[in-house]
């Protein structure tokens, strides 16, 4: 599995894109901006068929709710952010729990043996990454999944035509703005410097990378892939 040691280009993923998550407003209030439920990730969980000899790993873990959540359920969970700060508060929120471990790194930074884990959350953490390292992340999760694992993609992710984006994105930024704890600057920043993309793109990258594509739904512009690597 490539790392950040591999290649002199290789990208960055801990460089500073967007909102800043290192900062102490963004980290208490992030629960309450991105509607973080325990009972939520819970049923998620077991909608996924997370199981007690499973292993797992949540990138972009955040305060960790949902990593929290998962060691109560499987064998080992491993939360990985790139933010010290949101580690901070995860490993606070797990109370020492033995088989939840925290890495800080990221999609193209995490370290896990080849075909060593059961399932792979990702939770609006994708969208840091240009495209072209989205597929190079979405690639080194397939190295990490067993066959049969599955991989949990949710983030923003516009399904229009590219001459409909511009209406998309003002139409989300002003929803944000009206119904999140998020400002219109902070959605105008999203859009603008972070790097959320089409359905179309992410559903060709998983694809092409092997992944067989299990369920896609789209609320809006919040996708939802749930995609497997396939067991032969």
């Amino acid at each position: 599995m490539p790392t950040p040691q591999t290649y002199d280009w290789w990208y960055d993923d801990a460089r500073q894109v967007g909102l800043d998550f290192e900062d102490e407003h963004e980290v208490a209030t992030y629960d309450a901006r991105q509607g973080g439920s325990a009972e939520r990730d819970r049923a998620l969980l077991t909608q996924l068929g997370l199981q007690p000899h499973m292993a797992m790993a949540d990138i972009g873990c955040g305060t960790g709710i949902l990593a929290r959540e998962a060691a109560g359920m499987c064998r080992s969970v491993t939360a990985i952010d790139v933010s010290a700060a949101m580690l901070a508060a995860a490993q606070a929120r797990a109370g020492g729990l033995a088989n939840l471990s925290f890495q800080r790194a990221g999609f193209l930074s995490f370290e896990a043996k080849a075909q060593s884990l059961d399932l792979i959350t990702a939770k609006n953490a994708l969208h840091h990454l240009p495209d072209f390292w989205k597929a190079m992340a979405l690639a080194r999760i397939f190295a990490a999944l067993k066959p049969g694992g599955r991989l949990y993609l949710r983030d923003v992710m516009f399904a229009v035509p590219p001459g409909e984006l511009a209406e998309a994105a003002e139409g989300w930024i002003v929803w944000l703005s009206e119904n999140t704890g998020y400002s219109r600057a902070e959605g105008a920043c999203h859009v603008r410097e972070e790097y959320s993309t089409f359905a179309w793109a992410i559903e060709r990258m998983l694809t092409d990378t092997g992944y067989r594509i299990v369920e896609h739904v789209q609320d809006g512009v919040y996708g939802t892939f749930v995609a497997e690597r396939p067991a032969s």
